[in-house]
């Protein structure tokens, strides 16, 4: 356990430049107790520092995210959430969201999920083509392998928009994108690839 501890400090100071959490303090309580034999007690503060290191590389990670993409802009800021993760095993959730300053209902969100519980799924899918369901095919999100599904529901004034679902499974991330209103798959494809997957990787540490 003092390795964890020493490699939750490094991490920290690592992360530092994205701003202070309370890491640093949780580390070293937990050390304290270590000292102490209070293990429970140090495990519970070390968590406490998993999840502000989260929460810390989760705003690095959405201060990295493009304010547009092929015309449509940013609404608003990223939304993160970490607290929520810890039935599945921890981790972070960043949403995004862009809208097309003037063309109604094109928007997309953008979904960065770590530890998903549906990463195994979807890589087995990848690697197995065949056994995509009706709708479902495998595409090339830049250098990644991608699963898409796209349906054309019933919009204003009788017209029909194609509405899409983007899923793009990294080593221990997924990301997906439900892109609305754009023209063609290709011009959804073009969106996921803008959105620089390499660079959330590489901020992800993937």
């Amino acid at each position: 356990m003092k390795k964890i501890v020493l490699f939750l400090l490094a991490t920290t100071i690592g992360l530092r430049v994205t701003g202070q959490g309370q890491a640093e303090t949780f580390i070293k309580e937990a050390s304290d107790y270590l000292a102490k034999k209070e293990y429970k007690q140090a495990q519970l503060s070390l968590q406490d520092a998993i999840n502000d290191i989260n929460m810390m590389l989760a705003q690095q990670v959405a201060e990295s995210l493009p304010a547009e993409i092929n015309g449509l802009q940013a609404d608003g800021e990223s939304e993160i959430n970490s607290g929520g993760m810890a039935m599945i095993g921890g981790g972070m959730q960043i949403t995004k969201r862009y809208r097309h300053p003037t063309t109604s209902g094109n928007e997309a969100e953008v979904q960065i999920v770590a530890n998903s519980p549906m990463l195994a799924t979807l890589n087995m899918y990848i690697t197995n083509p065949a056994m995509l369901g009706q709708g479902y095919k495998s595409v090339r999100v830049g250098t990644n392998r991608a699963i898409l599904k796209s349906e054309t529901q019933d919009g204003d004034n009788g017209a029909k928009i194609r509405s899409t679902e983007i899923q793009v499974p990294l080593g221990q991330t997924l990301i997906t994108i439900h892109a609305n209103g754009f023209a063609t798959e290709q011009e959804e494809l073009a969106f996921a690839t803008k959105l620089d997957v390499e660079k959330i990787k590489t901020a992800l540490g993937e």
